[in-house]
């Protein structure tokens, strides 16, 4: 019973029924978008009001406003930091942009109650290209060495 479950549970996120879908931009592509909240109100499902001039944050709406309270604010994750400000972003900068709602926001409890906005910056994404690559090198000198010791 416990191997049918995970099994259920790899199948359902490796179909991306439980994930959220992130957005990969080209490399080479030319941004058409002015500021980080430009490129959000493109996204699917978030409301952005006007405003984000000055270094201030604009009301954005993933998941309504919250009857408790007027927070509506979604939780913000740039490289897996969480911020409060994300005004500092350049759209030339920001490889993909992962939207979170609903039940995969849970992950993030109580913070990400009002949704979650994930980033990844380019410089990141070659970072970890470029420690994978240098990784697997490591693993091939190791490799080499092995098989010359014998």
């Amino acid at each position: 019973m416990k191997k049918t479950l995970i099994f259920a549970a790899a199948l359902l996120l490796s179909c991306g029924v439980l994930g959220a879908q992130e957005k990969v931009r080209p490399a080479n592509e030319k941004t058409q978008y002015n500021t980080v909240f430009d490129l959000l109100r493109a996204e699917p499902g978030v409301q952005v009001s006007p405003g984000g001039d000055n270094g201030q944050m604009p009301r954005i709406i993933i998941r309504g406003v919250g009857t408790n309270s007027d927070q509506t604010q979604p939780l913000f994750v740039v490289d897996g930091i969480i911020t409060d400000n994300v005004t500092y972003l350049r759209p030339e900068d920001i490889y993909s942009v992962e939207v979170l709602k609903d039940g995969t926001a849970s992950i993030y409890g109580v913070q990400g109650q009002n949704g979650v906005i994930m980033f990844r910056t380019k410089q990141v994404v070659e970072a970890e290209k470029a420690a994978a690559e240098a990784r697997k090198a490591e693993k091939a000198a190791a490799r080499a060495a092995r098989r010359k010791k014998k």
